[in-house]
């Protein structure tokens, strides 16, 4: 696990598959599971200049948002409250009530980049010789978790990520959680053992 800033942590795992479009599905229900609203998309191929390859790179990008209570928040309301009794501030004291409660987002993204490429294997048999024909993907997995106010334009993009350290300490503990269940994924979809590491 690496910082690229205080509110920002990534992961990555590298992954063996015999369908990259099945391993693709897995990490879109992995958002899913995980109450991330995203879209889905199938995952494209490009043919590889070496015969018989193919190459793919794309991303899933999934956000959820949450409420909390904005520093000094109980103050916020007994004078937003009171500034309403005043009828002429009405507008203010709600503005300020408002205030008290913040909305963070928590942004996911999860890069895939790999080669597809046959495999051949024979099967001999006293009767008959029986050829095999499989595709094996070798793939790179980045997961990159942040947090912070929602831009007001995009659904996904963060205006500022958070400075706050209870949010930071919370976002960390979000990202562990999710680079385990991660962990528990990826070992269905691979053929072989599933390398994980920090960037």
């Amino acid at each position: 696990m690496t910082y690229t800033n205080k509110a920002q942590f990534s992961a990555k795992w590298d992954v063996r598959t015999g369908s990259p479009r099945r391993l693709w599905r897995a990490l879109h229900d992995f958002l899913d599971d995980n109450g991330f609203e995203h879209e889905y998309e199938e995952l494209k191929f490009e043919q590889s200049p070496i015969d018989g390859t193919a190459t793919f790179s794309d991303s899933l990008l999934g956000q959820r948002e949450y409420q909390r209570r904005a520093s000094l928040w109980f103050l916020r309301e007994v004078v937003g409250v009171v500034l309403c009794l005043t009828v002429i501030l009405i507008t203010v004291g709600l503005a300020l009530m408002r205030s008290s409660v913040k909305t963070l987002r928590t942004t996911v993204r999860i890069d895939v980049e790999g080669e597809v490429y046959r495999t051949r294997g024979a099967s001999i048999d006293t009767a008959r010789a029986e050829e095999i024909l499989d595709v094996i993907a070798d793939t790179r997995i980045t997961m990159q978790v942040w947090g912070g106010e929602p831009a007001e334009e995009s659904k996904y993009d963060i205006r500022r990520t958070t400075t706050d350290h209870r949010e930071i300490v919370k976002l960390e503990k979000r990202f562990k959680e999710l680079s385990e269940r991660l962990d528990g994924t990826l070992p269905r979809v691979s053929l072989t053992r599933v390398d994980s590491s920090g960037l």
